[in-house]
């Protein structure tokens, strides 16, 4: 199905471009206010696991998008640190998920590990989320990352979908239920952050 093709092409794009706004406002302000550092190191981790599945499954067209997304996480938890975020914590849990991730595997199948991606979005989320709810002012949040991320969350269900994919339509709507609620605490607190710098 071409369209199934072309909604995992733009995912791709959208994938790739999904981090830049976060990675340019740390860049630009070193303000990690509201951005996990163990949702950077379980990202990188399962983005790694997503690309193994993937070319196992033959899904090509969707295959290349985990390699610049981990790079990407790999240069958040870089940015992080450079911001005095702590980051020691957050890479031992990001190598606990891997090993989980690999548990899985060596007990079940592809499609064991399959499923277990297909809900690790909510694992690195509940982080993210964790820590953008918690903190007063999260404006080390980028309302276009979580903007980019729910769009290529569709994406990626209409992908799986067309492609019988149930670990990526599960995928997909973990994703834009991450995405839905990093934006919800977004719009919640930017009055607050605009009144607390004048």
């Amino acid at each position: 199905m071409p369209w199934a093709d072309f909604a995992a092409v733009a995912a791709t794009v959208l994938a790739v471009a999904f981090l830049v706004p976060q990675l340019v406002k740390l860049a630009r302000t070193g303000d990690p206010a509201g951005v996990s550092p163990t949702w950077a190191a379980v990202g990188a981790v399962s983005n790694a696991a997503w690309f193994a599945y993937l070319v196992a499954r033959r899904l090509w067209v969707a295959a290349p998008s985990a390699v610049p997304i981990f790079v990407f996480y790999a240069l958040t938890l870089v940015y992080l640190r450079r911001a005095d975020a702590p980051v020691g914590g957050a890479i031992r849990r990001g190598l606990v998920w891997a090993m989980f991730l690999v548990g899985a595997f060596a007990v079940g199948s592809w499609a064991t590990l399959g499923l277990v991606l297909g809900f690790s979005f909510g694992a690195q989320m509940v982080p993210s989320v964790w820590t953008a709810y918690r903190s007063p002012t999260p404006s080390g949040i980028s309302s276009g990352t979580w903007w980019i991320g729910a769009v290529e969350a569709v994406l990626w269900f209409v992908y799986g979908w067309a492609r019988s994919d149930v670990p990526l339509q599960i995928f997909g709507a973990v994703y834009l239920a991450g995405s839905t609620l990093m934006l919800a605490r977004y719009y919640a607190t930017r009055r607050r952050f605009a009144l607390s710098t004048t």
